[in-house]
């Protein structure tokens, strides 16, 4: 994965100005061609069920991967409950792979 960067939401302030400053940068990444991928923490997703944020829901038509993490390898994606983001459950195996894979990892 060349050029690849991987943004972690935590999910210790998902609403506040670092988290959407994180949206910021991550589709400003992915419009310029940059391989992005937002791993979804599962705190991050019981903040962002209270919230949602319409940011969210552009992250699949800027070509941003979205994973979360899962016991269970899903085949299919699904949307992360009520946050309207596309996300695919990924085990602790592909989590290690993906961060292993990527040339920067953010955490916010």
């Amino acid at each position: 994965m060349a050029n690849h960067t991987l943004y972690i939401a935590t999910g210790s302030q998902p609403l506040s100005s670092q988290f959407q400053e994180m949206l910021d940068m991550l589709l400003t990444g992915a419009a310029f061609g940059q391989a992005t991928t937002l791993w979804l923490t599962p705190s991050a997703l019981d903040t962002l069920r209270l919230c949602p944020n319409e940011t969210l829901m552009q992250l699949a038509d800027f070509g941003v991967r979205c994973v979360t993490q899962s016991t269970e390898r899903v085949d299919n994606p699904a949307p992360a409950a009520d946050c309207h983001v596309v996300a695919t459950p990924l085990g602790p195996d592909e989590l290690l792979s993906l961060r292993t894979q990527c040339d920067q990892i953010l955490v916010f």
